[in-house]
């Protein structure tokens, strides 16, 4: 069976979300920072007369402090009912591919591994399928 994925950059590498975990894809807006908020996030922007949460990709793997500029692109999923914007510098397609991700190995690096549900591969290239609820909710070892 088919699945369809969004195909994007962050920091220079490509990757996928599910297309059915995405709700849109938009260009961020003032994105207003939060006071106390989680280092991975970057602030809320309005969204169709909502509010959503706007989180760094590249924070996330990288583990440094958010910030998205005004105009970068926005994958927008849903995550336990809530909204989330996640800032990438490019979205690039919507692909097909038929394999189930398999485990992701040791060539993509801790922060990939951290948010990635497998590995796909698209054009004779591995990419790293991303969990968007990986993205957004703090992790296990975060809150230790």
């Amino acid at each position: 069976m088919e699945q369809l994925y969004l195909i994007a950059e962050a920091g220079g590498v490509n990757f996928a979300i599910e297309a059915d975990a995405v709700e849109s894809v938009v260009t961020a807006s003032d994105v207003i920072p939060v006071p106390l908020a989680e280092p991975r996030v970057a602030g809320v922007a309005a969204l169709r007369s909502k509010v959503i949460t706007v989180i760094d990709t590249m924070a996330v793997i990288d583990d440094r402090p958010a910030s998205v500029e005004k105009g970068r692109s926005l994958v927008v999923v849903k995550v336990d009912d809530f909204l989330y914007g996640l800032a990438v510098d490019t979205v690039h397609d919507v692909r097909e591919c038929s394999a189930r991700p398999e485990r992701l190995g040791a060539a993509f690096e801790p922060g990939w591994r951290r948010i990635s549900a497998g590995v796909i591969e698209i054009d004779d290239h591995a990419i790293a399928v991303v969990d968007p609820a990986a993205l957004v909710l703090p992790q296990e070892a975060d809150a230790a």
